[in-house]
């Protein structure tokens, strides 16, 4: 992914160019500035500039989600441990939040799929 990317302030500011050129666009339009060639293109290739932001931002996501449920794995094979050196009543607590990780973890798979999935509807 880009830096520009991973920016907030980057990107910030890319939208609000955007939406300069979008409102110019407006006031052209409303003023009677016809389209032509030369505006076409450009519209295509803000479209898929934006098709391809979005691919990345979804290919994001799923990495984070990856990422997370790892985070969540390491977790609950903690847990899993200090319950076996646990005693009896905090070994139950460290076994229930060992569960409430995997169970996380399996959120977080499902979550990466789907942002897998839309990353290749983007592209698409």
């Amino acid at each position: 992914m880009a830096a520009r990317d991973r920016d907030p302030a980057a990107r910030a500011e890319a939208a609000r160019r955007r939406a300069r050129q979008l409102q110019q666009r407006r006031s052209e339009l409303a003023s009677g500035l016809p389209s032509d060639a030369g505006t076409l293109a450009r519209a295509r290739a803000h479209a898929e500039e934006s098709l391809q932001r979005a691919k990345r931002a979804h290919l994001a996501a799923a990495e984070g989600h990856v990422h997370a449920g790892a985070a969540h794995r390491r977790a609950a094979a903690a847990h899993e441990q200090a319950a076996m050196q646990a005693g009896d009543g905090a070994g139950e607590a460290h076994q229930d939040a060992a569960e409430v990780h995997r169970s996380a973890a399996t959120d977080h798979d499902a979550a990466a799929i789907e942002q897998e999935e839309a990353a290749q509807a983007a592209g698409s």
